[in-house]
């Protein structure tokens, strides 16, 4: 079995680190006479956070979404709604869903990945690469037949930097499309191709179009850059090796247990 890297990076959002339960968990609301707690409160923050880590939504707009949760709630078990079969499966996912999430954050909070290991993780992927980084400018159009005129007037001796400031739609219009030096992987996939074929003082002889339309570039100039530092990468790292580490523990669960598939 392979745990794919979507469902162990959704399972591992809510860590032991991210949440502390106060001992006395004070009461945030009393509906019908059940007291919800504020780790409950806490609880759903995070869970919104999930959905759009932006999220800033205020405590008191999240203790009325508890509230009208248990107000339904209670309609449900008045319906006998908790006796469907339905529900008792739903139950059912949620109980393995949540106590799978419990074991894995247990067994990783026993079973840490030590600084060392992943501090060697850097250096066998990152920090010995070489990295490139370019400078360039270039001229955004919406129309690709724009872009040809635009290219046929470069032929021509135009200047670069007076066509930006004269056709560009982009941002860097006024600075004669000059985009400063940069690291490939922040550009979008054809625009990085794009300069990596240019010779310095080269435009390129087609536009180029991506999601946002169609750019002619020039590029200006080429460097050695820096990969990024180690604290820079070390999350990610974390949470690739995790993976790693979680499908190890259990595969070696699947090696004792006694499993039957059937065929659907």
């Amino acid at each position: 079995m392979k745990v794919t890297v979507s469902i162990i990076a959704s399972l591992l959002l809510v860590t032991a680190s991210q949440l502390t339960i106060a001992a006395d968990d004070p009461t945030v609301a009393t509906v019908n006479g059940t007291n919800l707690k504020k780790s409950m409160l806490q609880f759903y923050a995070l869970e919104r956070r999930q959905v759009d880590p932006k999220s800033t939504v205020p405590i008191d707009k999240l203790t009325t979404d508890l509230v009208n949760m248990a107000l339904l709630k209670d309609e449900a078990i008045k319906k006998k709604l908790n006796n469907n079969d339905d529900f008792k499966a739903r139950m059912d996912f949620i109980n393995l869903s949540m106590l799978s999430q419990v074991a894995m954050i247990d067994f990783l909070d026993n079973n840490p990945i030590p600084e060392k290991r992943l501090k060697e993780e850097y250096d066998a992927r990152i920090g010995q690469i070489k990295v490139q980084e370019f400078k360039a400018s270039h001229i955004l159009l919406k129309e690709e037949g724009k872009a040809k005129e635009v290219i046929a007037k470069l032929a021509k001796g135009k200047k670069f930097a007076d066509l930006a400031k004269e056709n560009s739609t982009g941002p860097t219009a006024s600075k004669g499309g000059d985009l400063g030096w940069f690291n490939p992987q922040r550009m979008v996939p054809e625009f990085s191709q794009a300069v990596a074929k240019l010779k310095d003082n080269e435009y390129t002889k087609q536009a180029i179009r991506t999601q946002f339309g169609y750019h002619v570039i020039l590029r200006t100039g080429a460097r050695d850059g820096k990969p990024p530092t180690f604290e820079e990468v070390k999350p990610n790292i974390s949470a690739a090796l995790e993976q790693e580490h979680i499908q190890k523990h259990i595969n070696e669960l699947r090696k004792s247990a006694k499993i039957s598939i059937t065929k659907q």
